[in-house]
């Protein structure tokens, strides 16, 4: 019996052996579908920073498993709010506000803080009820130290926060001097 398979088949065949451009891409990038797919599932791991992070850390399961706690990143905070907790990079914003300056991220070998990533430490102020603020228009302190112009009061002094344009930096925290504002990270429903 003679081989059916001629110049033909033989092109074809080798023809679908090739990769295009976009399955390649879809190759490479399934492990971290899988890897979302498995936060996703029904033990559902947090996708959201469970702490505060540097401000340009990449998604929480990646922060996770590229942070090797190496510190580099906590050395060359200028103003010290970075520390090492639990192995990991941690955000502390109690006695001076993240300034977005970079040099974090700059240091960092491991992956787990990117620049393409947008400056954000994830914090978001919560403004507290016995706000002096919500009281009289005397004080309005938070809204005009806010670089990012995040907090602003409405015509019934209510404070209000601008999610979309803070990015956490903690400066209008400092500058209460009542101590009104507190920074939390966003509860988000798994």
């Amino acid at each position: 019996m003679s081989d059916p398979r001629d110049a033909r088949y033989y092109r074809t065949w080798m023809s679908s052996r090739t990769v295009s451009r976009r399955g390649l891409f879809r190759g490479l990038l399934s492990p971290a579908k899988q890897a979302v797919e498995q936060t996703l599932s029904p033990e559902k791991t947090l996708l959201h920073r469970q702490c505060p992070r540097p401000p340009q850390a990449v998604a929480e399961p990646l922060f996770l498993q590229n942070c090797d706690g190496c510190g580099r990143c906590a050395e060359a905070c200028p103003v010290g709010i970075l520390s090492i907790c639990e192995g990991k990079a941690t955000l502390a914003i109690e006695y001076a506000e993240c300034d977005a300056c970079g040099a974090c991220t700059s240091t960092c070998e491991s992956g787990a803080l990117d620049a393409a990533v947008m400056m954000d430490t994830g914090l978001r102020p919560v403004i507290l009820p016995q706000c002096l603020g919500r009281m009289d228009d005397l004080c309005r302190m938070c809204e005009i130290a806010c670089p990012r112009t995040a907090i602003f009061f409405n015509q019934q002094n209510q404070p209000n926060v601008d999610g979309a344009k803070c990015n956490g930096c903690g400066k209008c925290k400092l500058v209460c001097y009542h101590g009104d504002i507190n920074l939390s990270l966003p509860h988000h429903d798994s």
